[in-house]
């Protein structure tokens, strides 16, 4: 009853509740903005470089009068209402960003405020899903520029020619940023090669200026130029807005260098990471002086190819700039294909953070540049810092807090749910170090509790305990989450193991189980459950990707293989329709138990074979 009741409150009441607090937030907003009236507005837009762009035009600003800015990127129309509440008659400047990510998100935000300043930086595929198209997107952006006052000032670029059109239907005055010889505030050069910063070669009024930044990487050549260009609508001489920003440090999360200890320095690049904006760091990469170059790479976004084609193709473009590339995430697997070689150790890839920074922990060296690129909200990146200065004790996966993980007060919180503490070292694919009685080991998944047998999820596990059953094998328990039971199998020695922890979490708990018996890949046939096949097709598979499945996918992230002989016993039935995965921790109808045990005495004998096979390839 409590469970129905917290059900309606979230998919009914708070929906609602929240769409209330917005609306009177705005009305207040509204209310509120009609007593600033000296107060200059500055509006940011465009589909990158937004919030470095804001920093430093507050910065520059801040040397005319008080001047207000967002905190981070709260750019989002609840966040700019909250801003402009925040802001005080005394205040002579309010420096905002303002996203633009879905259709209509700017309409809200322009009936509160009127920006006196205007910036488009450039027009591209940022939350290219929620649109038809990147003119639309342009149509979006525009809205911030349409809404300048006649005396108002809308500094554009000029090397965008989407934002270029804009501009030249503007009623407004322009000063145009950009390479192009008409640009208003003209970039002539920019020179950003690690260790040294961005310096910019700039032509203003026939005259020249050289701006040296502490950011690093070109790209952001054209946030500097805007911000530059707020300053000269805002009538500051472009000698002081250079002076002014010349002791910037980077945003965080924007081509932030921080120093990761021991020698090694990161460079973080982890807010967001649309496909099309990855060529940029990456040729920072390319022009750095560094002994060794590290990139790691994240969730992508904003990409129209399939997935499967996606990582492998940005592996190679991340290989042909570092010495080793690093993919992390649900789809870091798919990056693999890239290799050359199934042994080359320049490509890795691990679902799981955590087995990231076991990997980094042994493998970084003094002088490693190391790039961390990837969506903050999906992958949260900055872990693999943080982890190098005090153990990190919460490695979940898609948490949905936006914020970065520095103020978070459970990034090293113990937590007692957190059995399995820290990983295994995955950092290479096992070594096999002994042989014994018991060579070929094999593996049922499933969840723990008598709440989830008989369940599809459990599908391992009974096909390992039927195994046992017939062999007339006992099982035993230990205290590393481990349940074993020795046999013979195939005239052979055999130890079938199921791992007592959530279904999720079972590959650093089978990494550790073979550590200790001197086992590797090689001699491990997996059982489990698989969602694509029909409940009683039952597939060998030697290699290959996980596909979707998170047991899998932990078991080849800790092991830093998928070469390992799988087992996948079918479930899906007819009825199930698009709701498949939501019954995998369900208990099978009663009517079709007989096919589920026919399809688990199935399994158990292709594992006999499998098993034969191995013993052939161990001899």
């Amino acid at each position: 009853m409590m469970s129905r009741a917290r059900s309606y409150l979230k998919r009914y009441a708070f929906p609602v509740l929240r769409e209330t607090a917005h609306y009177l937030r705005f009305s207040a907003a509204k209310a509120h903005a009609r007593r600033l009236q000296n107060v200059r507005f500055v509006g940011i837009t465009g589909s990158a470089g937004k919030t470095t762009t804001k920093d430093l035009a507050a910065a520059i600003l801040a040397t005319q009068g008080s001047c207000h800015s967002s905190p981070m990127s709260k750019n989002y129309p609840d966040g700019i209402a909250q801003i402009i509440l925040s802001v005080r008659p005394t205040h002579k400047f309010c420096v905002m960003e303002v996203s633009g990510g879905q259709p209509g998100e700017l309409d809200r935000p322009m009936k509160i405020f009127t920006p006196e300043i205007g910036v488009l930086t450039l027009v591209a595929k940022d939350h290219f899903k929620a649109f038809t198209s990147v003119d639309e997107i342009a149509a979006e952006k525009s809205k911030l520029i349409s809404a300048l006052p006649a005396h108002g000032t809308a500094v554009l670029n000029i090397d965008d020619p989407r934002v270029r059109a804009i501009g030249e239907s503007c009623k407004c005055n322009v000063l145009w940023i950009g390479e192009d010889r008409g640009a208003t505030l003209r970039l002539i050069e920019a020179r950003s090669s690690w260790p040294e910063p961005l310096t910019l070669k700039l032509e203003y009024n026939n005259e020249v200026y050289f701006a040296k930044t502490q950011l690093h990487g070109k790209h952001l050549s054209l946030s500097v130029l805007a911000a530059l260009g707020v300053g000269i609508a805002a009538d500051v001489p472009l000698a002081e807005a250079i002076a002014a920003i010349s002791e910037i440090k980077p945003t965080e999360g924007r081509m932030q260098v921080v120093d990761g200890g021991e020698g090694v320095t990161f460079v973080r690049d982890d807010w967001k990471a649309p496909h099309w904006s990855l060529q940029s760091p990456l040729e920072f990469m390319a022009d750095a002086r560094a002994k060794r170059k590290i990139v790691v790479i994240g969730t992508l976004s904003d990409y129209s190819l399939s997935a499967s084609k996606l990582y492998p193709k940005v592996a190679r473009q991340a290989l042909a700039v570092a010495d080793l590339v690093i993919f992390a995430g649900p789809h870091a697997l798919r990056a693999l294909k890239a290799r050359k070689d199934p042994d080359d150790e320049k490509l890795k890839a691990f679902t799981e953070l955590e087995a990231v920074s076991g990997f980094l922990a042994s493998e970084l060296q003094p002088g490693d540049l190391v790039m961390l690129k990837g969506s903050n909200k999906a992958d949260h990146l900055v872990r693999l810092y943080y982890d190098r200065q005090k153990p990190v004790q919460c490695w979940v996966s898609q948490c949905g807090i936006p914020d970065f993980c520095g103020g978070c007060s459970r990034l090293y919180r113990v937590s007692g749910s957190s059995a399995e503490g820290k990983p295994a070292n995955t950092a290479k694919p096992l070594a096999k170090t002994g042989s014994g009685p018991h060579s070929v080991v094999v593996i049922g998944l499933g969840n723990p509790g008598e709440g989830f047998v008989g369940t599809p999820h459990n599908l391992g596990y009974q096909v390992v305990d039927q195994i046992a059953q017939d062999a007339g094998g006992s099982w035993v328990s230990t205290d590393n989450q481990i349940s074993f039971c020795k046999i013979v199998l195939a005239d052979q020695p055999v130890t079938l193991v199921k791992p007592e922890v959530p279904i999720n979490r079972s590959g650093p708990v089978i990494r550790r189980y073979l550590e200790e018996t001197g086992n590797n890949h090689d001699a491990c046939v997996l059982a489990h459950d698989d969602i694509d096949l029909a409940l009683g097709d039952v597939r060998v598979k030697h290699s290959g990707s996980a596909g979707g499945h998170k047991g899998v996918d932990s078991v080849i992230s800790a092991l830093a293989t998928s070469q390992l002989t799988r087992i996948r016993v079918g479930f899906r039935l007819e009825q199930m329709g698009a709701k498949a995965r939501d019954s995998v921790t369900r208990a099978f109808p009663e009517q079709v138990m007989a096919q589920v045990r026919q399809a688990v005495q199935s399994a158990a004998l292709k594992v006999e074979a499998q098993v034969e096979a191995k013993n052939a390839e161990l001899a």
